[in-house]
């Protein structure tokens, strides 16, 4: 795997579409792999980003991938900085404990008139209502159960993703799908290193294309 940091020129018109269009987003950083011009360049690749918390000296995107990008590619000026790629193989064990970083789009398929539609998880933020979440906190052990590790501790900052609809024009579509999502920050135990070795390749969770989906993990206590 891969792992690159771009710092996007907030000043560029392109980087401030993006940033309020993570469709978009995913769309240039296609750029930088081959045959990115495929709508199944993600997945092909291996492509997972994140727009980090803005920084002094612009906004970071983070993106893991199976094969080397060539960030050259990419449109002259777009990124102020790349760093990166820089490969990385994490050596996993059973019973280590480390810390993790998820933005993820929590949601539950319901069974609507016959077919699997999806739903949000989160129904109400446990702040407002001082009660225990069972949302999105069931939705995360779920995910974690199946990629093989337990969560420890975590905190949560909820969040919606809604870029605007422009009615009327084709940009009413995939593009322009608002979404739930919730980045889970916290610390993790692993319980079968070879199914998390997986996840992190992979991603968690839905709506990989916007930006969601990414763990990342870093030395615990």
């Amino acid at each position: 795997m891969y792992l690159s940091k771009l710092t996007l020129d907030p000043t560029r018109a392109q980087a401030q579409r993006d940033l309020v269009s993570p469709y978009q987003l995913h769309k240039t950083i296609a750029h930088a792999f081959p045959d990115g011009e495929s709508d199944q360049h993600r997945a092909r690749h291996g492509v997972l980003f994140r727009v980090e918390e803005p920084e002094r000296g612009g906004v970071s995107i983070l993106v893991q991938s199976a094969t080397a990008p060539d960030w050259g590619r990419l449109p002259l000026g777009y990124a102020a900085r790349t760093d990166g790629p820089k490969p990385f193989s994490p050596d996993l064990s059973v019973g280590q404990r480390l810390r993790f970083r998820l933005v993820a789009n929590p949601i539950r398929r319901e069974r609507i008139d016959g077919k699997a539609q999806p739903r949000r998880a989160a129904l109400v933020h446990p702040r407002a209502t001082g009660a225990f979440p069972t949302g999105y906190l069931d939705w995360l052990d779920r995910q974690a159960e199946v990629a093989g590790f337990t969560v420890q501790e975590v905190a949560d900052v909820p969040f919606r993703l809604a870029p605007r609809r422009r009615v009327g024009t084709d940009e009413v579509a995939k593009g322009h799908i608002p979404h739930f999502g919730v980045r889970f920050d916290g610390l993790l135990c692993i319980v079968e290193p070879d199914r998390l070795l997986d996840a992190l390749r992979r991603g968690i969770g839905s709506a990989k294309a916007f930006g969601f989906g990414l763990l990342s993990l870093a030395p615990g206590r």
